[in-house]
């Protein structure tokens, strides 16, 4: 196998946990054995990150950490902005991944994580093939089941919805390449809910 120089963005890149961050991590680890790894993470993964490669080094891999001006830090406080503050943490990866490259010349970029549909990665604007996925968050409970919910859980879905639809109308969401799809079972229930394979350039 050719060894490539793979560009990953992984928002929640952290060892030792759960959800999203134990997604970026497994998926930066696997594919370290096979490749040369530069990862865009947040700084607040520093010191998880750094405390795991001190214990156990991996040679083909290397953090880079960003993370938005310490004045915008706060939208993320208790998680209630959080949707925001990863959508404009894409914006400052994509940034310094556009640094990067004349010097480095990936091969290929891989959005990782958040692992949902509705939000784009601006990775994929870089002249190289792009990987979009896993991908998921297309999730819907079917208008059939709304009777069984409680208000409070048809608000939820209501809202769920909404989100998604609006996310929808984002021309950045509109400008992510769509070709040979990479299934991630189980299927979604949203077109789209899948990983993706692009070529750019």
């Amino acid at each position: 196998m050719t060894e490539l120089k793979l560009l990953i963005s992984a928002y929640a890149c952290r060892p030792h946990e759960g959800s999203e961050p134990n997604i970026g991590w497994s998926l930066v680890q696997e594919l370290a054995k096979t490749h040369q790894i530069w990862v865009l993470t947040r700084a607040n993964n520093q010191p998880a990150i750094a405390a795991e490669l001190a214990a156990h080094p991996i040679d083909n891999l290397q953090v880079l950490y960003c993370d938005l001006p310490q004045q915008l830090q706060k939208l993320n406080q208790g998680q209630k902005l959080v949707h925001l503050h990863y959508y404009l943490w894409q914006i400052v990866a994509y940034r310094l991944a556009c640094r990067l490259h004349p010097e480095i010349s990936f091969d290929l970029a891989h959005h990782v994580t958040y692992v949902r549909y509705w939000s784009p990665s601006f990775l994929s604007l870089l002249p190289i093939p792009f990987v979009w996925g896993p991908v998921g968050g297309g999730e819907a409970t079917p208008s059939g089941f709304w009777s069984e919910l409680s208000g409070r859980e048809r608000v939820y879905e209501l809202l769920r919805v909404g989100i998604h639809r609006l996310s929808e109308l984002d021309p950045f969401w509109g400008l992510r390449p769509v070709a040979a799809p990479l299934p991630t079972p189980p299927p979604q229930i949203r077109p789209g809910a899948c990983g993706v394979w692009a070529q750019n350039g």
